[in-house]
C-alpha cells in the first residue's frame, strides 16, 4: 500500500513538474531568438516572426502561401496551459484572478492595432465595425485563447486522462504549425540573410518545451488518476 501510494506521488509530481517547466521553456524560447544573427536587429523572435514574415514580396504577392497568425499559437497554447495548470488551485480566487490576468495580458500582446481602431471608431461614430482582413485570423486567435483562457478553471475537476489529452493536444496545436510556417519561410531568410543561418536558440528553448508539454499529457493519459498534476 505505501509502495503504491509512493508510486502515485511520484509520477503525479513528474507531471506536475514536467508542466510547469514546459511552459517556462515555451515561453521563454518563444520570447528568444528563432532567427538568429550576430547583429542584434537582424535577430528575430518568435513573437515577431509574423510581422517579419509579411516584409517578404512572396509572402505579399502570395507565391508563398504563409498563415502568419499560426506563428501566435505558442504564445495562445502556452496561456492557456498556464491557466489550465493554475485552476487545478484549490484556492477559488487564485484561480479565476490569475486567468483573468493572462487573458487581459494576451490582449495586450496580442490583438492587434486595427481591431482596436476599428472598435473605438465603430463605437464612436456609430458605424459598422471594420478589421483589416490580413489582421482577421489574428483577432479570431485572440478572441478563441481569450475565451479559453477564462473557462479553463472550469476543468480542475475533469478526469485525469481527458486532462492529459487536453494538454497533449494544446502542445502539438503550439508547436507543430509554427514551426511548420517557419520551416517554409526559412528558405526565404536564408536567402535574405545571403549566409548559413542555424537554429535560433529561442526556437530549439521552445520546442523543448512544447516536448515536455506533450510528455507530461501522454503520462496523464496513459496513467489515469496517477500522473495527473496535484492541485496546488
Amino acid at each position: 500500500m505505501k509502495r503504491q501510494a509512493s508510486c502515485v506521488f511520484r509520477d503525479s509530481q513528474v507531471s506536475h513538474w514536467l508542466v510547469w517547466l514546459g511552459l517556462v521553456l515555451g515561453i521563454v524560447g518563444y520570447f528568444g531568438p528563432w532567427v538568429g544573427h550576430r547583429t542584434a536587429a537582424l535577430t528575430v523572435t518568435g513573437f515577431e516572426m509574423a510581422e517579419f514574415a509579411k516584409f517578404f514580396p512572396q509572402v505579399q504577392g502570395g507565391t508563398l502561401q504563409l498563415t502568419r497568425a499560426l506563428f501566435y499559437l505558442p504564445l495562445v497554447t502556452t496561456a492557456i496551459l498556464l491557466a489550465l495548470a493554475v485552476g487545478r488551485s484549490n484556492v477559488r480566487g487564485a484561480r479565476w484572478v490569475v486567468s483573468l490576468i493572462v487573458a487581459v495580458l494576451l490582449v495586450v500582446a496580442l490583438l492587434p492595432y486595427s481591431a482596436v481602431d476599428g472598435l473605438l471608431q465603430a463605437l464612436t461614430a456609430g458605424g459598422p465595425f471594420v478589421l483589416d482582413p490580413q489582421y482577421a485570423r489574428q483577432t479570431l486567435l485572440v478572441a478563441v485563447g481569450v475565451v479559453l483562457v477564462l473557462l479553463a478553471p472550469l476543468a480542475r475537476r475533469i478526469a485525469a486522462r481527458a486532462w492529459g489529452i487536453v494538454v497533449g493536444l494544446l502542445a502539438l496545436a503550439g508547436a507543430v504549425p509554427a514551426l511548420f510556417q517557419f520551416a517554409r519561410l526559412r528558405p526565404l531568410v536564408v536567402a535574405l540573410y545571403d549566409r548559413p543561418l542555424g537554429l535560433g536558440w529561442g526556437l530549439v528553448v521552445c520546442v523543448v518545451g512544447f516536448v515536455l508539454l506533450l510528455a507530461a499529457g501522454i503520462l496523464a493519459a496513459v496513467r489515469p488518476g496517477r500522473a495527473a498534476p496535484p492541485a496546488i
